[in-house]
């Protein structure tokens, strides 16, 4: 309730009593007359209107008590919204990473610079894209494993074409090695967080 309601409130209550009074003095009186007349007419409209506010004031501290709530709920939700909203951007949404495959990694010797992938290492998170894209004049594969155990079926790009690219999205975190099938000496590796 409003403050202005209140105030009608205590409005009527005076304009009862002065009617009472009123009433009880018969209209017309001597005003000692109507003094003890109107105190004891008085005295339960008093009370009444002193427990009605009490009730407003109840019904009034409910109702905010209601409405907090209610807000506190949706304030949740949109937290909840919003922390998936950045669970969503830090993982499925991240910005892809390159590798180049560079010229002369068909060639034994890039591997004792570790110049056969560039980078050779990569950290990533979780949900990241790796492109590796080929800029030797010879095709090259990127599979996953390494030359002694062979491929371990994590990923496989089969032969990259000299400019062309494979892409290769990670859901898990691990070490992830990889190397060329066709110039084994290419390896290199992805840490992924």
């Amino acid at each position: 309730m409003t403050s202005v309601d209140n105030v009608g409130i205590v409005v009527t209550i005076v304009v009862v009593v002065a009617a009472l009074g009123f009433v009880v003095t018969g209209g017309i009186g001597i005003s000692s007359d109507i003094s003890p007349n109107i105190e004891k007419t008085t005295e339960p409209i008093k009370e009444a209107s002193q427990e009605a506010v009490k009730k407003l004031k109840n019904i009034a501290e409910s109702k905010i008590l209601e409405d907090t709530s209610e807000k506190t709920k949706q304030i949740i939700e949109q937290v909840k919204e919003s922390s998936q909203t950045v669970k969503e951007l830090s993982t499925s949404k991240l910005p892809a990473r390159l590798i180049s495959i560079p010229s002369g990694t068909s060639l034994p010797g890039c591997e004792k610079n570790g110049l056969c992938y560039d980078p050779s290492s990569l950290i990533i998170f979780k949900g990241g894209e790796i492109i590796w894209r080929n800029d030797d004049t010879s095709a090259h594969t990127v599979s996953s494993g390494n030359i002694i155990d062979g491929p371990d079926d994590k990923f496989d790009s089969g032969l990259i074409m000299s400019g062309k690219t494979f892409v290769h999205k990670f859901e898990e975190a691990g070490e992830y090695d990889y190397f060329c099938m066709i110039h084994p000496w290419a390896n290199a590796s992805i840490t992924v967080k």
